[in-house]
């Protein structure tokens, strides 16, 4: 339910997602892809708080992301990107989403599932900061950049033309 795409290259991580979108499109699906930068925001506005002062729960970015997905009905493919390097001060709280309960847990009690055709992906430079739970509970697709050469994602984006033409 979670892929890591792990490269240097922003080019190279971004060409191959939006391969496999174009894959998906191929194949009559069309894929919803929601675009988060997990860095930019704190924890609190990533994931939402209680307001100490008025007890209300103050809904924001993932949370209101993953529960309208999961609210979508079709059974096309829906992505949630985690755009930005792992930090371990929100992926802890990914922790019920990656694992066999795919569930997020909020601290308004509420529970947001994961749906079947729901995945986490992140896109990152390193492995770094990620704890090991968030490690062992990941597809990891690493891109070595000695493996690159000139233009090797054209060949890439070639192969699916053909591949999907096919198909039809």
């Amino acid at each position: 339910c979670t892929i890591d795409v792990h490269a240097r290259d922003v080019v190279v991580k971004s060409k191959i997602l939006r391969s496999l979108n174009k894959t998906y499109a191929n194949l009559k699906c069309k894929p919803m892809w929601v675009d988060i930068n997990p860095n930019a925001v704190t924890t609190f506005e990533l994931f939402g708080f209680i307001n100490p002062a008025t007890r209300e729960w103050k809904d924001v970015l993932f949370s209101t992301v993953m529960r309208d997905l999961s609210n979508l009905t079709n059974d096309n493919p829906k992505w949630i990107m985690l755009n930005g390097d792992i930090d371990p001060m929100w992926i802890e709280s990914l922790n019920t989403v990656m694992d066999d309960n795919k569930v997020l847990m909020l601290a308004s009690n509420e529970r947001v599932p994961l749906t079947p055709s729901m995945r986490l992906m992140f896109e990152i430079s390193h492995v770094k900061a990620a704890t090991p739970a968030a490690v062992s509970r990941a597809g990891i697709l690493y891109v070595n950049p000695s493996d690159l050469g000139w233009n090797p994602l054209s060949d890439l984006a070639e192969f699916i033309e053909v591949a999907s033409a096919g198909l039809s």
